[in-house]
């Protein structure tokens, strides 16, 4: 068949790039700097809306990381003219840390997190400007390792590491083990210099680069902000790093609704941002990033949709068709024993194509080592959970990720607008 031969060439392509990936992994930079004499002054603008639930316990976690900073540091919360109590409650942090500052969103602004950000980083009194989610929780020591990776004058930016807080339902432990391959996929982008996000969660920029290039886009060209910003700071001649060391825990989403409109703005925010910035694909200026890794995250997408699709209907398709077997057997009043019934189940459309078995073990190896070294890069507690939902996210919760990325190409395709929410 036809499908056959394309998941033989779809296996192929996402076998080299994952080979590529674990080949830059084992060779990324050197994890040992050299301590800085003077840590330069950062300004973290958190932007807020509707987070009364969560934004105590971030603002909790960025005066802990303030005493354990090198330099000086500063908080500067902007609220979106929320309509909870987001507001009182960061202005009682306010008015008892004078490092921390309450702004109300500028009213001719546009609404979304972009704006909040620019708005943030005019004000801010550092060299470095960051950005830190109102639902995340950067490790203490988070900022000292991000102010080692700006030593080097040539770094725009430094983004890092993402670990779901203490996931409890299903939806979140898939997330969970979503964001610890993607801690993998972050530190083999760095080694191919080609890290084309900077979380949200927690990202470090350059001031004068922003005011450079005139900050973040408003919500109404691009809703993923922190991924379209990195291709203009690379087209101003800056690198991007990942920390090795920071790392940062957030929120994720509770419910399959909010995850789907969540993977709409993203999934739709990274068409727009590869078609707004297509003139970097194959551009020998930018290396890697752009002769390798745009075009090949681009081609991986509809690559690992279809594998998945073709796995989880062939495997469909063995079981439904032993369970067609057997059912006859017995209804014929034919009842094998356990050595012909164990044949049959052992049978199946892997026993005329040795290829697909090879490549099926492949993919089994391949998934197994980058799932691996990202839990090794997220340095998380071992726990059954994530091998019981490790194993299910390829027939679960991969297949659910490719009916959002067609859900969202046929919105982008049918739908010009686009917001933040």
């Amino acid at each position: 068949m036809d499908f056959d031969y394309f998941f033989l060439f779809s296996s192929f392509v996402v076998l080299f790039c994952s080979l590529v990936y674990l080949l830059a992994y084992r060779e990324r930079r050197p994890l040992k700097k050299e301590p800085l004499k003077k840590y330069p002054g950062m300004s973290i603008v958190v932007p807020v809306w509707n987070e009364e639930k969560t934004i105590a316990h971030t603002l909790d976690s960025m005066i802990n990381m303030k005493e354990h900073y090198k330099g000086k540091l500063e908080i500067i919360v902007v609220d979106d003219y929320s309509t909870d109590e987001s507001f009182k409650i960061m202005s009682e942090y306010a008015e008892k840390h004078d490092f921390i500052r309450c702004f109300y969103k500028d009213k001719n602004k546009s609404r979304g997190k972009s704006e909040s950000l620019n708005q943030g980083f005019a004000v801010a009194s550092h060299e470095l400007v960051g950005c830190v989610d109102a639902d995340s929780y950067p490790d203490p020591d988070s900022l000292n390792y991000i102010a080692e990776e700006f030593a080097d004058p040539k770094v725009g930016a430094v983004t890092t590491k993402l670990v779901v807080m203490r996931p409890k339902r299903i939806v979140e432990w898939f997330q969970h083990i979503e964001y610890i391959y993607s801690n993998f996929i972050l530190m083999a982008f760095d080694a191919l210099d080609s890290v084309y996000i900077t979380r949200g969660p927690l990202s470090l920029y350059r001031k004068d680069v922003m005011e450079e290039i005139n900050g973040f886009l408003p919500a109404h060209q691009t809703p993923t902000e922190d991924m379209e910003i990195t291709f203009r700071i690379r087209k101003a001649g800056y690198e991007i790093r990942g920390s090795k060391k920071a790392k940062v825990y957030t929120s994720v989403m509770r419910t399959w609704k909010d995850l789907f409109w969540q993977r709409m703005r993203w999934n739709r925010g990274t068409l727009i941002n590869f078609w707004m910035h297509r003139d970097m694909f194959f551009n020998s200026r930018f290396g890697m990033f752009s002769m390798f890794v745009l075009p090949t995250a681009s081609l991986m997408i509809a690559m690992v949709g279809f594998i998945i699709m073709y796995m989880v209907y062939v495997t469909g398709s063995f079981f439904f068709e032993k369970a067609v077997q057997i059912y006859w057997i017995v209804s014929t009043g034919y009842y094998p024993d356990m050595y012909q019934l164990a044949d049959y189940v052992r049978g199946g459309m892997y026993n005329n194509s040795s290829g697909h078995v090879i490549l099926f073990a492949a993919v089994l190896v391949t998934f197994v080592l980058v799932n691996g070294f990202g839990f090794r890069e997220s340095k998380e507690r071992f726990s059954l959970r994530y091998i019981f939902f490790l194993a299910l996210t390829p027939f679960v919760y991969n297949p659910i990720m490719i009916f959002f990325w067609a859900s969202a190409l046929v919105l982008q395709t049918t739908k010009n607008g686009v917001r933040w929410r």
